[in-house]
């Protein structure tokens, strides 16, 4: 928790007074966020299963070039990712999966500038991504809401930490609260929710500067079956509202299928792209779907035993 505060003040910190002139925006509608079902999802095709040293796009809103993390123990020198190349389209939704510890959210915070590089790049709009930046926004597994803060005031608290008075923002804040279906509980405190409830002020939070990407780190983890579901559903529709191209790291097979555009699966140590696969059809938003239901059993095998790519 206190690393991931330190991290989330780092953001603020960087965070200019004015949004680049290309930045996403939010729709001009006030209307609360709503779930489509899933004959309306999009079924276009960005990505299909790949080799591991295919790119994708020609031109993608973030990519990494020959990635490599590195950590020092003592004498010994411990590689966590090696040699990892992506691309992530401009309003595309990337689920990234693999087994605990083999890399997924030390790849996360390489590709939001939290961390320095071993070796390779990270572009940012082709240009090189030297460090945090408030165009890239960041959700964490616990929770970074400052208590003594009401929801409405923990939204707006990246506009205030740069000198804007309450005016300037308010109508902004209240814009993201009606499309999240928090304004009812705009002036409750952290205390006063539940943990769904926090993790929704969280992504509120991260939205309402308008990010170009927005990074997930296993947000829904720690939550029970049904809530996380509820916010999978949640977030699949910020997605939608928004266009904010996303970035989420699972553990959780059926959660990396279910949201996913493009899913990224990533090998035991040292870290790689092992497999990618283009879940832009509507089956892959039915978790009862038979299509579904076979490439979560071929996913589940391939990260077991990290065998038989597509």
């Amino acid at each position: 928790m206190g690393a991931n505060m330190f991290f989330w003040k780092r953001w603020l910190n960087a965070m200019p007074s004015a949004r680049p002139p290309n930045a996403s925006a939010l729709s001009s509608t006030t209307s609360s966020v709503t779930v489509s079902a899933p004959s309306s999802l999009s079924t276009s095709s960005r990505f299909s299963a790949s080799s591991a040293s295919d790119y994708g796009s020609a031109s993608p809103i973030l990519a990494c070039r020959n990635l490599s993390k590195s950590f020092r123990e003592g004498k010994h020198t411990s590689t966590i990712l090696a040699d990892v190349n992506l691309d992530i389209a401009a309003g595309d939704f990337v689920t990234i999966l693999g087994q605990s510890g083999g890399g997924k959210s030390t790849l996360l915070k390489l590709l939001g500038g939290f961390m320095p590089l071993s070796q390779g790049d990270v572009l940012f709009h082709g240009i090189a991504l030297k460090g945090i930046t408030p165009r890239i926004g960041m959700v964490f597994q616990e929770n970074t809401l400052y208590p003594w803060l009401t929801v409405a005031q923990n939204i707006g608290f990246g506009f205030k930490i740069k000198g804007k008075k309450p005016a300037q923002y308010k109508a902004q804040v209240q814009e993201v609260l009606e499309k999240v279906g928090l304004a009812q509980a705009q002036k409750l405190f952290p205390y006063q929710l539940s943990g769904g409830m926090k993790q929704r002020v969280s992504i509120a939070r991260s939205i309402a500067v308008k990010p170009d990407v927005l990074l997930l780190d296993e947000p829904f983890s720690a939550l029970d079956v049904q809530l996380r579901r509820r916010l999978q559903l949640f977030l699949y529709a910020v997605w939608q509202e928004t266009g904010t191209t996303m970035v989420l790291v699972t553990h959780n097979v059926e959660e990396a299928i279910l949201l996913g555009q493009q899913l990224i699966v990533i090998g035991s140590k040292p870290g790689k792209i092992i497999e990618r696969v283009d879940i832009s059809k509507a089956h892959f938003r039915d978790r009862y779907d038979s299509q579904f239901l076979s490439l979560q059993r071929h996913l589940e095998t391939v990260i077991e035993g990290d065998v038989n790519p597509l």
